[in-house]
């Protein structure tokens, strides 16, 4: 269960690194607005906020304008999810265990960060 838990812990996270990662260099809000296609700006639902799934099933593509959406969201969440679920092998439930997620966590958000930029946010 531990580690269905890290997995599933580790695609909520990645797919809110997706939201951090795409806003900061654009000196955004990561609170407010909502989500929302990069394409047609329409707030995305519940259904469309599934890590990994609701791009699988949505074919890449935007529910409402259609327009494709860059691969590198899912691959985010489920990077995140891979890494939670091998730490997870590592390190039993506890302090320790969430202090590295969370460590994980801002290497992915920096990594995708500089990858985008070629500068780290201080």
């Amino acid at each position: 269960m531990w580690s269905l838990f890290a997995l599933l812990l580790g695609l909520v996270v990645g797919s809110f690194l997706n939201v951090v990662i795409h806003r900061i260099p654009r000196k955004e809000s990561i609170a407010f607005p909502p989500s929302r296609c990069p394409h047609c700006g329409h707030p995305l639902g519940p259904l469309d906020l599934v890590p990994v799934l609701s791009y699988l099933l949505l074919k890449g593509r935007c529910r409402y304008c259609a327009r494709p959406i860059s691969p590198r969201y899912p691959l985010v969440e489920a990077l995140t999810g891979g890494l939670f679920l091998l730490a997870s092998r590592f390190y039993p439930p506890g302090v320790e265990a969430f202090l590295v997620f969370a460590f994980l966590a801002f290497l992915v958000a920096l990594s995708f960060l500089d990858l985008d930029t070629f500068e780290l946010p201080d």
